[in-house]
């Protein structure tokens, strides 16, 4: 397996949790102007923020430039829509860079079209991944307060674990 297969690979897996996390929200747009603190995203804001990262990635193969895009989607099915869409994109691309690209092709990130740093393409992609991961789990303590159960992403929730135990009660 090679070093593009291999992130892709864990893309995929990424991807499928970020989907549970995504299907698990309000479909309510209101409800996603939730946030803990003012120096916080929205639960809008964070999708928003990550979604695009699927399609950052895919154009940066052949641009050298990832260029963070924010996001605003009307509906929940819209953003499952378009990041599937992508991430399916990217997981087929990634696997044709070659070996020399992947570990030394420059790649740099701008943030509303300001270069923040660069590095090479293999620490670039695995960097975003992480940030996806990252905001992933900081939506994940957004649920409850928003009046939603936890989704399952990587096991059982509370309310799984709640509901286990009731199941195993009665027999």
């Amino acid at each position: 397996m090679t070093h593009q297969e291999f992130f892709a690979n864990n893309w995929h897996k990424e991807m499928k949790r970020t989907l549970v996390a995504i299907k698990g929200l309000p479909t309510d747009m209101s409800k996603l102007e939730y946030k803990p603190n003012e120096k916080s995203r929205t639960a809008h804001e964070i999708i928003g923020h990550v979604l695009p990262h699927a399609e950052d990635l895919f154009l940066a193969i052949t641009s050298g430039d990832i260029n963070e895009q924010q996001l605003s989607f009307k509906s929940i099915d819209e953003a499952i829509d378009y990041f599937e869409k992508n991430s399916e994109l990217l997981i087929e691309k990634v696997k044709t860079v070659s070996d020399d690209d992947w570990l030394n092709k420059t790649i740099s990130l701008s943030v509303h079209g300001r270069k923040i740093y660069e590095g090479k393409m293999m620490d670039m992609f695995w960097t975003i991944m992480l940030d996806l991961v990252h905001h992933r789990g900081q939506l994940s303590t957004y649920y409850r307060a928003m009046g939603m159960r936890n989704p399952s992403i990587y096991g059982p929730s509370a309310e799984d674990m709640e509901d286990m135990m009731k199941a195993a009660a009665k027999n």
